[in-house]
């Protein structure tokens, strides 16, 4: 069951010195992915003590408490990279790799120390690096990916940001509304994470699975469940559903927010759900057991599902 714990009030912030900050400058995928990215380098930045600034997460920061406030728990971060917030928009600019890297030729007009760095497709970029700490601590750098990554710190600073990241108390009290229903007539609560939308092309859509697929799932959990266990499953989907393909379940459709759905999605016994961060983040934010389904026939086990603890 999830707790909703908010940050810590802030201490004295330490000082840094001008320009020693470490800015996340590319946006990357949708807010799965930029929860674990942030969360990486909050991580790090609590284990190491330095100043990080995350312009890339603005546009999911009013429904977070700690981004929504500016309350980091004393830690020096930030999401405006400037102070002029306007200057922000200049990081527009190098989205896209190649232009990330025309920069990066361009190096020698930026501050003597300054690093920009980007991760390797399909290889994490590990934050514990003594040369990337030392950057970190003493001059500008300018993260540009998606894997950069500190596994270690991550687990050992989860707790933390869970409090960062609960959601703002509109959302919180949605899903515990919603939560607190189901569980009056259910004693298990299984989330189905129900993608669409830009799955239809992403790996060439291999997991836009139909709702047959879904509830052909549903059911293998369902029946390795004790007979005496009253089981609803809350559907979570970005696209409105036919309830009549899930007949002979008990089901029940989730609020339809993303902040919500994925909250709730933290507080169910069981997720399932094709491969995505969405969920990733739900199972470690709710500790509960995830199953991706990794093909559409897959066998389904309840020993398989595992909390999963980091991205």
């Amino acid at each position: 069951m999830v707790s909703w714990v908010r940050p810590p009030a802030p201490s004295s912030v330490p000082s840094y010195p001008l320009l020693a900050v470490v800015i996340l400058v590319k946006r990357t995928g949708q807010l799965g992915n930029r929860l674990f990215l942030f969360a990486h380098f909050l991580a790090n930045a609590a284990e190491y003590g330095y100043e990080l600034a995350n312009p890339s997460f603005g546009g999911y920061a009013p429904f977070f408490e700690a981004t929504a406030t500016g309350n980091f728990g004393g830690l020096p971060v930030r999401l405006h990279a400037f102070r002029q917030s306007g200057l922000d928009r200049l990081l527009n600019l190098v989205q896209h790799p190649r232009a990330f890297g025309l920069l990066q030729s361009a190096s020698r007009l930026l501050p003597r120390r300054a690093a920009l760095l980007t991760d390797q497709a399909g290889q994490d970029y590990d934050l514990n690096q003594p040369a990337y700490l030392a950057a970190a601590r003493s001059g500008l750098v300018l993260a540009h990916g998606w894997q950069f990554r500190d596994k270690r710190n991550f687990a050992r600073h989860g707790a933390l940001l869970r409090q960062l990241f609960a959601p703002i108390e509109t959302h919180r009290l949605a899903v515990a509304a919603l939560l607190s229903a189901l569980r009056q007539t259910a004693d298990v609560v299984v989330g189905v994470h129900i993608r669409r939308g830009d799955y239809a092309t992403y790996n060439n859509g291999a997991y836009y699975y139909d709702n047959a697929t879904y509830a052909r799932a549903m059911r293998a959990v369902q029946e390795q469940l004790p007979a005496s266990r009253r089981v609803v499953f809350l559907l979570c989907s970005n696209e409105e559903l036919n309830f009549a393909d899930f007949a002979g379940l008990r089901v029940h459709a989730a609020t339809g927010h993303f902040v919500e759905d994925l909250y709730a999605l933290a507080g169910c016994d069981y997720v399932v759900g094709p491969p995505s961060s969405y969920s990733m983040w739900a199972s470690f934010y709710g500790q509960v057991p995830l199953l991706h389904l990794e093909q559409p026939n897959q066998d389904l086990r309840l020993q398989d599902f595992a909390v999963f603890l980091d991205q």
